[in-house]
């Protein structure tokens, strides 16, 4: 699967859930600078937070799971974005990210 945020010369960044917590998934946010067959690069981490309080944030805008992971998709392009300063493209890992932030949400709703 492919998230972009639109437009040509966007960097190529992949997703590696590196620290799953009970409140908070760390990710590293992974490049490869000379291309996809040169050695990876770790660019920054990110941290989503899934917490019961940031669930029921999403619950009072009477969000469905669709909606909630819609959410946090836009989340993490927005911080990817910020962190690297430019737009970019998902090569990979993004299911297995917001896989984890499902599951999480699910045992967080109230």
């Amino acid at each position: 699967m492919r998230v972009t945020g639109g437009g040509e010369g966007m960097k190529e960044i992949e997703l590696r859930p590196a620290m799953e917590y009970a409140h908070k998934l760390d990710v590293d946010v992974i490049d490869f600078p000379d291309g996809e067959k040169t050695k990876a690069r770790k660019r920054c981490g990110i941290t989503l937070d899934y917490g019961w309080r940031d669930v029921a944030e999403l619950q009072r805008q009477e969000l469905d799971m669709e909606g909630m992971l819609a959410c946090y998709r836009q989340r993490i392009y927005d911080l990817v974005k910020v962190n690297i300063s430019q737009d970019w493209t998902c090569t990979g890992g993004m299911d297995e990210t917001l896989a984890i932030v499902e599951k999480h949400i699910r045992e967080n709703a109230r």
